[in-house]
């Protein structure tokens, strides 16, 4: 684990195990899925067995009876967009939760100094970079992830102290470990890895880099 081959500080528990509030975040969007799935699958049982009730009757004709196969393609279409459902504050998606539960059952959180620039903006956030810092002030990482705007606004100068749980090769979970609506229950988002070479080199502040690594080092782990 690089993070704590660097020195910074690392959970002792995993982190829902840590921070057991991230699981109040993660359940909503997972039921939400469940309940939609479900839902979608009596629709299209429903709508298919009308269908083909309804032409039977009207045509006779086991042609036109065929056709109300297509609802069941209707209903997965349906739950193809609805899968990917995220509230309008950038919270968690269905498929994001889902894979985020086991990593925060598993893996501990690692406090990482970060330098953080904008993508696209939105409404309640932005989706950023997120560049991981060694204590060289190198790149140890890059993660694509989206901001809700309350963590966005307090990076300042782009600049902040984060934590990180999962492998940096696949991604994994990001938190704000100072949200400042919340401060003993840090807001989780989904963070993707990106191929460093693909993603131009941040800028730097020595003094603010050198600040936030003394924090990541020193950071302790309280009781949530």
């Amino acid at each position: 684990m690089l993070a704590r081959r660097f020195g910074y500080a690392v959970s002792p528990e995993p982190a829902a195990t840590t921070t057991p509030s991230v699981l109040a975040q993660i359940r909503p969007p997972m039921e939400y899925a469940r309940r939609m799935r479900r839902f979608l699958i009596v629709l299209g049982a429903v709508m298919t067995v009308g269908m083909a009730g309804f032409l039977a009757w009207e045509f006779r004709d086991p042609a036109v009876v065929a056709t109300s196969a297509v609802m069941p393609a209707f209903s997965v279409f349906v739950w193809l967009m609805e899968r990917n459902h995220r509230h309008s504050s950038g919270a968690l998606t269905g498929p994001e939760a889902s894979e985020l539960a086991p990593i925060l059952a598993r893996e501990p959180w690692q406090v990482w100094p970060c330098r953080v620039e904008q993508i696209e903006a939105h409404a309640m956030g932005a989706t950023v970079h997120v560049f991981l810092l060694d204590p060289n002030e190198n790149v140890a990482a890059v993660l694509k992830t989206r901001l809700q705007h309350h963590t966005w606004a307090s990076l300042t100068d782009g600049y902040g102290v984060l934590w990180f749980a999962g492998d940096l090769r696949f991604g994994g979970a990001l938190a704000d470990p100072s949200d400042p609506e919340s401060p003993t229950h840090p807001t989780v988002s989904y963070a993707a890895p990106v191929p460093a070479s693909t993603v131009p080199p941040p800028g730097g502040n020595s003094v603010i880099a050198e600040e936030l690594q003394r924090q990541a080092i020193g950071w302790v782990f309280g009781t949530f």
